[in-house]
């Protein structure tokens, strides 16, 4: 026995409305995780970023250069202790974007920013210094000499 093609059409058309169906409550459910996440206190996820951040070491130190162009140094949060460094703040909207009526390409970041690098040197906290210029806040971490694992004479006083 064989299908009329008219029976096969319904079949096909109920398959259609059936996935449909699964398809329209996957994205309700969708829909409803984005708005949780939107209405959540702590969901500061849709308006931060994390700035691009280069890393070198010479002899005497460490160095880390961010890009921040467009903030200022008051709006910049710096922390460093001797296990991480801590870059935070804000970056304002600019002018342009507040008056745009659309907007067609839209890829600079605003809002907060926050960074934590790791430090596995030792360093110098009391002589760190931090620079902004152009754009670019150059923080500068003097290197301690690690003195785990050096070998140091012990004099041993006799009676």
């Amino acid at each position: 026995m064989s299908r009329t093609p008219t029976k096969m059409i319904i079949a096909n058309l109920t398959f259609e409305k059936i996935e449909l169906r699964r398809l329209h409550q996957k994205v309700e459910r969708l829909c409803g995780a984005l708005e949780e996440a939107l209405e959540s206190e702590n969901s500061d996820y849709f308006d931060s970023f994390s700035p691009a951040v280069d890393l070198c070491e010479n002899e005497q130190t460490v160095e880390v250069c961010v890009e921040l162009p467009g903030v200022k140094s008051e709006d910049i949060n710096l922390i460093v202790t001797a296990k991480d460094i801590i870059i935070e703040g804000f970056k304002h909207y600019s002018p342009m974007t507040k008056k745009a009526i659309s907007h067609f390409c839209c890829e600079r970041q605003h809002g907060k920013f926050q960074r934590r690098i790791q430090l596995r040197w030792v360093i110098n906290i009391n002589e760190t210094h931090a620079e902004l210029k152009n754009g670019i806040l150059k923080i500068t971490l003097p290197k301690l000499t690690d003195r785990r694992g050096a070998s140091v004479k012990i004099p041993i006083k006799s009676e």
